[in-house]
């Protein structure tokens, strides 16, 4: 008996002894740490079992397993099954087929460097120096009386520069080249406070881009005021510098939209949805006027009737008819959810209404007709769920870009049309949905990824994994009698 089977043996005691009646867990190890969900013999959640608090350490030190999905079954006799796969990354499992892939507007690293960002060495410039010297003492000396550690030399700010590779903007050298960094979070550039260089070059290297296929939203929204920021998740020319004492950071933007500036102020972070929220255009800006952070100009997706032209995301809830047609008055709208499971809708009526950009519609409701969205052709993310007479899904063959979508828990009375949807890289289904379109061979060809909804056990989610092309997975069982 392997370390591996060695652990599995107790985390199948521990659970079937803080059972009160039979059930289930699904467990899931990944370098993120353990997530367990329980389950009753009817498949609804329910808080049942127990774990060996020391099962984590014991697994991971048990040849080095990083990921690996657990299910367990037992009953309050003691008894119990534990099946375990390692390489498959989540249950429901998930398949990534083209790891390279990405949704449009979330770039992969190596971006073309805009020009502004190429560095000839030449000094700061001196008259930018002078103004951020002016500014940093006229703060130190008339509101907190404190003195900032000094700033760095210019071949100190080159030689970061070098490592970055990039040239800051001339007033982001200047602020370091009169202070090295803000440790009593001042109010120097309002609720930002500058961290060392060298912190900038840790965050720079080691920022990781979520490119994940499978994101609730992957919708990138628009910064406001509209045109300055590229829409885009991420940049290689997004260099952060600030945090804020509420887990946000401020970053400088060096490739600006046209209508943005060179070494413009972003923001991401806790409160910040879309991904990134334009702050001021300049660090120049914040030193003159520190209270430019504190009222963030960009957009929020929840608003107020009086900002509805600037609503890009709406949830509707509370409602038992969904009528996307009422949503007419919003021209920025891209998002629209409609869930609410304290009140379920009994119906939805699907027709958005036409010129919005809409680009994601996540539906749950008891009767609706798919074929309504086909007039939208700028959607390209698409779940739909909780109908109870199968509807047919052709008809969103007539979206051009139509990138993902997911009736894992919708009623379909036509699974195979997927494989005539022309833009189609994400495909979600329930484990009977996918059996019946593997068995027609007609699978859609190129998808960059696929996922199995709903309650979903190793055996199932192994045996799906390996026909849809995700590669070869080790698949063991033990239980109580061995």
């Amino acid at each position: 008996m392997d370390a591996i089977e060695t652990a599995m043996h107790a985390l199948g005691r521990a659970f079937a002894a803080g059972l009160t009646r039979p059930g289930t867990a699904i467990v899931t190890l990944s370098r993120y740490g353990l997530e367990a969900r329980t389950y009753d013999t009817a498949a609804n959640p329910a808080l049942i079992g127990g774990f060996d608090s020391a099962f984590l350490d014991t697994l991971k030190a048990a040849a080095g397993v990083t990921d690996m999905v657990v299910e367990l079954s037992g009953s309050d006799t003691g008894t119990y099954v534990v099946s375990y796969a390692t390489g498959l990354p989540s249950l429901p499992p998930r398949a990534v087929l083209d790891p390279a892939y990405r949704f449009p507007g979330h770039p992969a690293p190596g971006m073309p460097k805009p020009a502004a960002a190429i560095n000839d060495g030449r000094p700061t410039d001196p008259a930018v120096l002078a103004e951020v010297q002016a500014l940093v003492t006229r703060f130190s000396g008339r509101w907190r009386k404190r003195k900032f550690p000094p700033g760095y030399s210019e071949e100190e700010i080159l030689a970061v520069e070098n490592q970055l590779g990039v040239r800051l903007p001339e007033d982001v050298r200047a602020l370091y080249r009169t202070i090295h960094h803000d440790p009593y979070e001042s109010g120097l550039l309002g609720r930002f406070s500058p961290v060392p260089l060298e912190q900038i070059v840790k965050w720079y290297a080691f920022a990781e881009p979520d490119a994940s296929l499978f994101k609730s939203d992957p919708v990138v929204f628009d910064s406001y005021p509209h045109g300055r920021v590229k829409r885009v998740a991420r940049s290689d020319w997004w260099v952060t510098f600030a945090p804020d004492y509420g887990m946000n950071y401020a970053a400088v933007d060096l490739d600006p939209a046209p209508g943005g500036a060179y070494g413009q102020i972003i923001e991401f972070g806790r409160d910040v949805w879309g991904p990134v929220r334009y702050i001021a255009p300049s660090v120049l800006a914040l030193l003159r006027e520190p209270g430019l952070s504190e009222s963030p100009a960009g957009p929020q997706p929840h608003t107020t009737p009086a900002d509805a032209d600037r609503t890009q995301h709406v949830h509707l809830r509370g409602t038992d008819e969904v009528i996307l047609s009422d949503l007419a008055g919003l021209p920025h709208l891209r998002s629209i959810t409609a869930i609410d499971r304290s009140h379920g809708a009994t119906s939805a009526d699907l027709a958005i209404p036409a010129g919005l950009p809409v680009e994601i519609v996540d539906i749950e409701a008891g009767a609706f007709d798919p074929g309504l969205l086909a007039t939208t052709p700028t959607l390209r993310y698409v779940r739909l769920a909780g109908n109870t007479t199968p509807v047919s899904i052709a008809g969103l063959a007539a979206l051009p870009e139509l990138l993902r979508l997911d009736v894992s828990e919708a009623a379909v009375s036509d699974i195979a049309a997927v494989a005539a949807f022309p833009a189609l890289k994400v495909l979600v289904l329930s484990g009977r949905q996918w059996t019946e379109l593997l068995a027609t061979g007609r699978q859609p060809s190129r998808l960059a990824g696929a996922a199995m909804g709903g309650l979903v056990g190793v055996r199932e989610a192994v045996a799906w994994f390996t026909a849809i092309g995700g590669g070869n997975v080790e698949h063991r069982t033990v239980s109580a009698e061995e």
